[in-house]
């Protein structure tokens, strides 16, 4: 399934046509009633929406803004100042009255849905085509909607639901549409997923087409966040903002459900291929050989013409790639990961004096192993290699540079850099084929905890749920006096670090205004004694003064001017 295919198949659709060249019948539009009455242009139809999905963010040259939304959460930043989006609409940007139209984070794609609606609507009109074959792929157009609507849900709360194909010449009527209120979107999320879960196959027909398993994924998210929305957020705007508190335990019941249905299912695993820790964790990400623990990835292929530019811009400077070193990671982000003792990461801030010697076998090394196979530090090994992010180095020690690499070290380096999904088997100055995960059993688990802790543990699994995901990751098991909403916040951001997940999580636990609203991130600096080899380290300013803005009404974004001026139907969020 890929771009190239479907343009190619469309392509030689048009090229047939009536001879008659007085037949002023239309040969360059394929009409609804062929397509959707054959099997290879249905399909056609299905893989586009597909690749317009907006299943992870891979816009911008080169790809730049995959690293928009860990960004946006405080974990990293791009490296460029001036003209990255992932920074220039991220640090110091106020997301007032005009909203996110223009930028990379908006999400209002109606155009796509109604597209999904066309092909759910007709399909089923076709006498041709089998049951079977019209059931699955209205399922998978039904799922791409879903999400769409998650997405948006995610933004701006209620949207309008629209499962019509609203005509291009409608009435006032017909074209603009009212919002549906958060909970009625997040109702219809559910009940699609419990819809189409009985259609779709329980094995994909070929690779990075949706079952029945990612149904139940994205049913077991979005349920998780509306439970959120209902435990921690207000109701606005007399309802049409916020779901009531009450309702709380059914949306956490109803994501515990999904959960625990994949968990059970025996289809899937944790990724246990090898037994270094480190190194597990780090295939985990880049292992398309019978992955146990994918449950659904957007595929990716250099040579059938879809690939992306992440290994160029995340690997280390000096490891062949020119464009590298791209996505910097904080202080902070280290700190969530504790140390394989149980002992926490987050040190006394004041050994980071530019005086007091470190060890970096206990500073890094001993440190949560998924953390070293998340980001690059100091002393990393890559493709064979040292990676080095010191500013100087006293004495001297053969093969080691006197300083890091300039992009290791300038102005806006922080001295760390994500590694997560990094490829070393990708060809220097090629592109990258690695696929990337959308769901995975890791945060299955995870959603199932978290449900699990609020419900009081309904199956009394919750401990021996989360201590095999540390099991895994090579951490000692914890206590049930151990659990707490905090550790369980923590672990998630632990294990999904760098997979879109941690902003999102701010954002539903209402903890966004805290953690990033006129919050400072920090940078490290080392010097690094040969002689003792340890470091000193310095902490300064993450982004040179500059600071995130998250203020409380940015729990949801303005819909934005021009979109209340096209649809005056439309009612804006609070506080704009």
């Amino acid at each position: 399934m890929n771009s190239n295919k479907i343009y190619l198949i469309l392509f030689l659709l048009f090229q047939v046509g009536c001879s008659d060249p007085f037949d002023l019948t239309r040969t360059d539009i394929i009409s609804d009633e062929l397509v959707f009455d054959d099997p290879v242009l249905a399909d056609a139809f299905l893989f586009d929406l597909y690749d317009r999905a907006q299943f992870h963010i891979k816009s911008g040259n080169g790809n730049l803004n995959m690293g928009l939304i860990s960004s946006y959460g405080g974990e990293s930043r791009n490296y460029g100042v001036s003209w990255q989006i992932p920074y220039t609409q991220v640090v110091d940007v106020d997301y007032n009255e005009n909203g996110l139209i223009g930028k990379i984070l908006d999400y209002y794609d109606y155009r796509l849905i109604r597209e999904c609606n066309q092909l759910i609507t007709k399909l089923p009109e076709s006498e041709r085509l089998s049951s079977d074959f019209i059931n699955s792929r209205v399922s998978e157009a039904r799922f791409i909607r879903a999400h769409a609507y998650f997405e948006m849900v995610k933004r701006f709360g209620g949207v309008p639901i629209v499962t019509d194909i609203i005509p291009v010449q409608g009435t006032r009527d017909e074209l603009f549409r009212a919002r549906n209120s958060e909970k009625e979107v997040y109702d219809f999320i559910l009940s699609e997923m419990d819809d189409i879960v009985n259609y779709l196959p329980s094995f994909a027909e070929q690779d990075g087409r949706i079952t029945k398993w990612t149904a139940l994924s994205l049913k077991s998210r979005s349920m998780l966040y509306a439970a959120s929305i209902a435990n921690f957020g207000t109701e606005q705007l007399n309802g049409l903002l916020g779901i009531n508190n009450s309702e709380t335990n059914f949306y956490y019941q109803k994501s515990l459900e999904a959960s625990r249905e994949i968990i059970r299912s025996g289809i899937f695993s944790l990724y246990r291929k090898d037994s270094d820790p480190v190194k597990n964790f780090g295939d985990l990400f880049i292992d398309e050989s019978n992955n146990p623990e994918v449950i659904f990835a957007e595929k990716y292929d250099y040579d059938e013409g879809k690939s992306h530019q992440w290994d160029a811009l995340a690997q280390p400077s000096g490891f062949g790639f020119n464009w590298s070193s791209n996505y910097t990671v904080y202080l902070e982000t280290l700190e969530q990961f504790d140390f394989t003792d149980g002992t926490s990461g987050m040190l006394d801030r004041s050994i980071y004096d530019d005086a007091t010697e470190i060890d970096p076998n206990w500073f890094f090394e001993m440190r949560d192993p998924r953390m070293k196979a998340s980001i690059f530090y100091p002393g990393s090994s890559f493709k064979g290699g040292t990676v080095h992010f010191h500013r100087s180095m006293s004495g001297s020690l053969s093969g080691w540079p006197r300083t890091g690499p300039s992009k290791h070290i300038g102005s806006m380096a922080t001295g760390l850099l994500i590694r997560k999904r990094t490829n070393p088997e990708t060809p220097d100055a090629t592109r990258s084929s690695t696929d990337y995960i959308i769901f995975r059993l890791g945060e299955i688990i995870l959603n199932y905890v978290e449900a699990a802790f609020y419900l009081n543990d309904p199956n009394g699994d919750m401990l021996a749920n989360l201590n095999n995901l540390r099991d895994r990751a090579g951490m000692p098991s914890l206590s049930i006096g151990q659990i707490s909403q905090d550790k369980i916040r923590q672990e998630r951001r632990c294990e999904l670090a760098f997979e879109e997940h941690t902003f999102w999580d701010l954002r539903r636990w209402r903890i966004a205004v805290e953690e990033l609203d006129n919050k400072q991130r920090h940078r490290l600096h080392y010097r690094y004694n040969a002689n003792t080899k340890k470091y000193t380290i310095e902490m300064a300013p993450g982004d040179l003064g500059g600071v995130r803005l998250h203020p409380p009404r940015n729990y949801y974004y303005a819909l934005g001017l021009s979109r209340l001026a096209d649809n005056p139907k439309l009612i804006e969020n609070p506080g704009y």
